[in-house]
């Protein structure tokens, strides 16, 4: 095989493999949502997205890569890591965009998939705890910049804060069925802004 070959996840600038792995990574989010992670499979996936499904295990071996990579691929378009120069901007920017994909049909549906998922397959629950640490480290950015301003004191925890933020929203997506918005996001970002720097 040649070097050229891209590994689980990657994908070459451009061109037919970027169409292909966006065609894929939108078919595993859309049947997620409708079949749940057991109802998925790499034949169906292929089928949705209109490519042999030798395509998908090559560049996919297990279905728990393949939805790993749809999870973070979804993250960084969906949920990119503000830098507007203040805490409290950065924090209500991260729970909009948290609120807005979280909130919308397939994030919903793949959220509480995902999440019952992990309760009996141990490869969900290690793709799960694994892009958790990736996006906490990301997101922590947000924390250890507002530290550096001294907008917070030097020993905050920037998994503390970023858990309490989007904690809220997911207890109404998982639990309680209230709805999400951008009103709530900035109302949930202001108190831990308030909260975080007291």
């Amino acid at each position: 095989m040649s070097s050229e070959t891209p590994r689980v996840g990657e994908q070459r600038p451009g061109g037919r493999s970027a169409r292909v792995r966006a065609d894929v990574l939108r078919a595993t989010a859309e049947l997620l949502a409708e079949s749940g992670y057991d109802g998925l499979s790499i034949e169906a996936v292929a089928a949705r997205a209109r490519v042999h499904k030798t395509t998908v295990y090559r560049r996919w071996p297990t279905k728990a890569e393949l939805v790993a990579d749809t999870l973070s691929a979804r993250s960084e378009e969906a949920v990119p890591v503000p830098d507007t120069g203040s805490l409290a901007s950065d924090l209500a920017a991260l729970a909009r965009a948290v609120a807005a994909n979280i909130g919308s049909d397939v994030g919903a549906a793949m959220t509480r998939t995902l999440v019952a998922a992990s309760a009996t397959s141990t490869d969900v629950a290690a793709t799960g705890a694994e892009f958790w640490a990736r996006r906490l480290s990301l997101t922590g950015a947000i924390v250890e910049r507002a530290v550096a301003r001294g907008e917070l004191s030097s020993g905050t925890d920037p998994n503390l804060v970023i858990e309490t933020l989007i904690g809220p929203l997911y207890v109404r997506v998982l639990m309680t069925g209230e709805p999400i918005d951008a009103e709530l996001a900035d109302r949930v970002a202001a108190l831990v802004a308030a909260g975080a720097a007291s």
